[in-house]
């Protein structure tokens, strides 16, 4: 199967973001831990990363070798509609997917949750 082209997508990150980014996967919020000790160590069977810096954005969580952004949306990203919007479609024209799950969902139904991602893992990877 041939190797899909996400190799370099952090080409000229401003330190300040790169900061931001480390900070923010030290400090996940309670839904965000949840769902990650479910991703991490190659769970899926794929490696998963947390706050990773995509096409300049940074998201929650990474699956490179699906082209493969996992989002865990808040109450606060209800007023962020048109940013996560334009965010999408940058991902998106590059030929990455991106999956939002809500913190609701992670706190009632995680193994519902982390089954949709491993399928959507597996659809992309084909």
């Amino acid at each position: 199967m041939p190797r899909r082209g996400y190799r370099n997508i952090r080409n000229k990150v401003k330190p300040w973001k790169e900061a931001a980014a480390r900070k923010m996967a030290k400090n996940l919020n309670a839904g965000e831990q949840r769902l990650w000790d479910k991703l991490k160590d190659k769970q899926l069977g794929v490696w998963a990363y947390k706050q990773k810096i995509v096409l300049g954005y940074i998201v929650d969580y990474w699956i490179p070798s699906a082209g493969l952004v996992v989002e865990v949306d808040g109450p606060c990203h209800a007023k962020r509609k048109a940013y996560d919007a334009k965010r999408d479609g940058v991902l998106r024209r590059k030929g990455i997917v991106t999956m939002r799950v809500s913190t609701n969902e992670v706190w009632t139904n995680l193994p519902a949750v982390v089954v949709l991602i491993k399928a959507k893992t597996k659809q992309r990877m084909r």
